[in-house]
């Protein structure tokens, strides 16, 4: 946070009444004094519409006085030297409050400054009551994070690992997170029921994972040291699948839905840490701030999760699984603080998920006919390591094509600058789609695509023979070279039939 500080000599004034002053100073200033030791006063700036307040400290150690200020609302940069304004206010004060101040305000304001004393005292020792109690509720200094980096490491080596298979970072691939074992519900309801689980640890983009894994962290933090780490785990396995099972519901009428991300797990650890924020097993202190931040945080995820792309479903899922298992925790844990060991409530969490999960798969089985093809067209993918960059180039090759018909086609120039127009763009960009498909004779794609690529060269080819009628028939419209057009524009539109079907 930004700060600035100043120091000036005491001379002859011993501490207390540098103090003294220094309270005076403060209060002429509209200042409010919080806490007193016994070397230092602690205050702030008033707020008002235009400014944060700003937190002053007055230090008096070896014959000197030191006043800082310090921005302590968020602000990065002190654009308008408000700090360094701040002290020279306060010492300008400290000087006439010095010169002017009567001898029994001194003494009123020692007397203040030792009351200020034993009330900062107290509400210090208060303090360390109410971190111990929230300690001794949360465990917040008893555990460690493990499971929750081992989750976060898994999905980070998981998106390593399908971006070097060609998953994508930024663009995705949907075919290679099938392969990995995302959602694909044609294939999920026909065998695939591992998917439930696996799918929480795909992502869609490095941003999808970076926005989870922070997500997680947040929530772990608190929900890992509270509820062990086998509770902990289990419920966030359980969210995940119960999350996808109602992914599964809600898009049951799209065979070739495909969804994958923690965030259902994550909304699933929300979900409980919302039901145990709705006991007395966490501190009102504590419990009240953090109930609100994630009531915030939950709604404003699911109103973002209507837009298109997010699954929403999911999230609901996660949720409301999360809030139930939650319940469930929660009479786990105060019997433990009771002094009673509930082995049966992780079997119970997990047996209510697998029963929910196998029944609804067993009630909406999906033929095999869409798993055929999708499970063809990963093999493909898989075989063939090439069909990215082919597609890439394909694409390019359309787009030259467009460049080079157009001027073709165009019947508004004269004859000079038709001829000009085919010689500087449309023959360069039909040798320039001929070097580019020649270039995907080589990599490693289906034969069909190797078919297509040949087409697409004989296309070309045929293209540019067009041209060459077409000057030809600048000055010489005989009905030969009429014919010869004829039949090169009929062996056109066969290629472009069989690159259409």
């Amino acid at each position: 946070m930004p700060k600035h500080e100043q120091t000036i000599q005491l001379n002859t004034i011993d501490k207390e009444t540098a103090l003294a002053i220094s309270y005076q100073a403060m209060k002429d200033l509209g200042w409010t004094v919080q806490y007193a030791g016994e070397e230092k006063l602690l205050g702030k700036t008033p707020k008002d519409w235009k400014n944060f307040p700003l937190q002053i400290m007055v230090t008096v150690a070896n014959d000197s006085l030191t006043v800082s200020s310090e921005m302590v609302s968020g602000e990065s940069f002190d654009m308008r030297s408000k700090n360094k304004k701040a002290t020279t206010a306060f010492l300008a004060a400290f000087e006439t409050a010095q010169k002017t101040i009567p001898t029994n305000s001194v003494e009123n304001n020692k007397a203040a400054i030792t009351t200020l004393r034993e009330a900062t005292l107290k509400a210090a020792e208060q303090e360390q009551q109410q971190a111990a109690e929230i300690d001794r509720a949360m465990n917040l200094s008893g555990s460690n994070l493990y499971v929750t980096y081992s989750i976060i490491a898994v999905n980070v080596l998981v998106f390593i690992l399908m971006a070097m298979d060609g998953a994508g970072i930024m663009e995705t691939n949907g075919l290679v997170h099938i392969k990995w074992g995302s959602d694909y519900i044609a294939l999920t309801l026909s065998g695939d029921w591992w998917r439930l689980i696996t799918s929480t640890f795909i992502h869609f983009g490095i941003i999808h994972l970076l926005m989870n894994m922070y997500c997680l962290y947040m929530v772990g933090v608190y929900l890992e040291p509270m509820l062990g780490k086998a509770k902990y785990t289990i419920a966030y396995l359980c969210t995940g699948v119960l999350a996808s099972v109602i992914s599964l519901w809600w898009h049951r009428d799209i065979a070739e839905y495909n969804s994958a991300g923690a965030s259902g797990a994550i909304f699933g650890m929300y979900g409980l840490f919302l039901a145990l924020l709705s006991t007395n097993l966490i501190p009102k202190q504590m419990r009240m701030p953090l109930l609100q931040s994630i009531g915030i945080f939950v709604v404003y995820n699911l109103v973002y999760g209507m837009k298109g792309g997010v699954d929403n479903a999911a999230h609901v899922g996660g949720l409301v699984s999360g809030f139930l298992t939650g319940f469930i925790y929660v009479f786990s844990i105060k019997k433990e603080r009771e002094g009673q060991k509930l082995q049966w409530v992780i079997p119970v969490v997990i047996a209510l998920t697998v029963g929910t999960a196998y029944g609804y798969l067993e009630q909406h089985k999906m033929g095999r006919e869409n798993r055929d093809k999708i499970l063809a067209e990963i093999k493909d993918v898989t075989t063939h390591g090439d069909i990215d960059s082919f597609d890439a180039k394909y694409n390019e090759f359309v787009e030259l094509q467009k460049k080079a018909i157009s001027i073709v086609y165009d019947t508004t120039l004269t004859k000079e600058s038709y001829i000009q127009q085919l010689k500087d763009t449309a023959e360069p960009n039909w040798d320039k789609a001929e070097a580019l498909m020649k270039e995907t004779t080589t990599m490693n794609v289906s034969d069909a695509m190797h078919k297509k690529a040949d087409d697409v060269i004989q296309y070309i080819e045929l293209r540019k023979q067009e041209i060459a009628i077409k000057k030809e028939l600048l000055d010489n419209k005989s009905e030969s070279v009429y014919i010869k057009l004829n039949e090169t524009v009929d062996k056109i539109d066969s290629v472009l039939n069989r690159l259409q079907k």
